[in-house]
């Protein structure tokens, strides 16, 4: 007796049977890719030019990071740096106050992971401090990126020994200067600019901004008005830091100045284009 078999019964056997011989032959059908990324993103506000950037980083696996500012006209993109202090941990420097930036992790794949891995992108936003500003200062003219240093231990009485209070060594630029819980260095200014306490927002020429507090008085230094001091042949030191005494740069004891070098983006070898004095804002944690 003939008979026939129906091609569609035919075909949908024989991928059952296909089926069970890869399963039970240890051979697999094709499976999704295995997705690489950095979980956990986030972005928090230090400064009003630094963003703090953390993730769930793996050991060994190595990240590339990106950051725009979301303003299309934004002119100071050659100032941005990146601080990597650890596998997860990144500080993003010479940023602009009051910007939005968005943030990119990529994980690198390793020559190991091949085709059936994938690198994906994690995305954040942060935004820089805003700062309100209560007046600003007549610019001051000629060498002003000469920034000297004066010891911690050495501000043993009030007003100067109770602004120091809760300071820490600044764990981002490498300075060694004294930084407080609201992102500002430490610093002496004349009494032209302040007293103790008081808090400023420095702008130089290049573009770089970064805020300060008034820690000791400088009086009314070598001017007279309590401008500035002088420095070197033609220096105007009006800003002069506060540093840890057992993490003083060897290079700055050698100079006598900060304003010589780009300490890992706070870059302080232009002149001072503006200070303007500021309230405080919230606290910040490194």
């Amino acid at each position: 007796m003939a008979f026939t078999i129906d091609p569609d019964f035919q075909s949908k056997a024989l991928s059952v049977i296909m089926s069970f011989i890869m399963e039970f032959s240890g051979v697999q059908s094709e499976s999704e890719p295995v997705v690489i990324s950095a979980d956990n993103l986030n972005v928090s506000t230090i400064s009003v030019s630094c963003l703090k950037v953390t993730w769930d980083a793996e050991p060994e696996r190595k990240y590339i990071m990106s950051c725009k500012a979301n303003d299309p006209d934004y002119a100071y993109a050659d100032n941005i740096y990146y601080v990597v202090k650890d596998n997860g941990l990144c500080y993003i420097t010479g940023l602009r106050e009051n910007t939005e930036y968005t943030i990119t992790v990529d994980p690198v794949l390793s020559e190991d992971e091949k085709a059936e891995y994938i690198s994906e992108s994690a995305v954040s936003g942060g935004k820089t401090e805003t700062v309100e500003v209560i007046c600003e200062y007549p610019y001051e003219d000629g060498w002003t990126s000469a920034y000297a240093g004066e010891r911690r231990s050495g501000l043993t009485r009030s007003p100067s020994w109770d602004a120091i209070q809760g300071s820490v060594l600044d764990p981002i630029t490498d300075t060694g200067i004294m930084r407080d819980e609201y992102g500002d260095y430490c610093c002496a200014m004349g009494v032209w600019y302040g007293y103790c306490s008081d808090r400023f927002l420095v702008e130089t020429d290049s573009g770089q901004q970064f805020t300060v507090k008034i820690c000791d008085s400088k009086g009314y230094a070598d001017d007279g008005l309590g401008k500035y001091h002088n420095f070197g042949n033609g220096g105007k030191c009006i800003i002069e830091f506060i540093y840890d005494d057992y993490n003083w740069p060897s290079c700055v004891a050698f100079s006598g100045s900060w304003g010589y070098y780009n300490w890992n983006g706070l870059d302080l070898t232009a002149n001072i284009k503006s200070i303007k004095k500021i309230n405080y804002g919230d606290t910040v944690e490194y």
